[in-house]
């Protein structure tokens, strides 16, 4: 298994200038990649914001179809389980995002549990 906190893969000065965009890019997912492109650091945490970010807008819209379509047949039950399921997950996901801003906000670079070592932006953990 990665490590999971790769803080000393970073330059220090990137990690003091650029830490604060990373934590924010928790809650406005595209603000790394605009605000500070070149960073390493940042870049870094926006690819793990994707990586929480794509499964979470799936579950969502899965959930949400199955439910409704479970609805629409008169199955209740079944609905209210899926809804239980997807919104259990979407917590699960949303306590890895804080956990992972308040780790950029003190310039750690911590990967996303099981699926951190996935790259989707260019240059994001290439130097692992």
């Amino acid at each position: 298994m990665a490590q999971n906190n790769i803080k000393n893969t970073f330059d220090a000065k990137d990690i003091e200038k650029n830490k604060m965009m990373a934590g924010l890019g928790y809650i406005i997912f595209f603000l790394p990649m605009i605000v500070m492109n070149e960073s390493k650091f940042a870049r870094f945490h926006a690819n793990q914001i994707l990586l929480l970010l794509i499964p979470e807008v799936a579950i969502t819209f899965v959930g949400t179809i199955l439910s409704t379509m479970l609805i629409a047949s008169f199955s209740f039950g079944l609905a209210g389980i899926i809804s239980f399921i997807t919104v259990a997950i979407s917590i699960a996901i949303g306590v890895v995002a804080i956990m992972n801003m308040i780790a950029a906000f003190r310039g750690e670079a911590k990967r996303v549990p099981f699926i951190g070592h996935i790259t989707i932006i260019k240059n994001s953990n290439d130097m692992f």
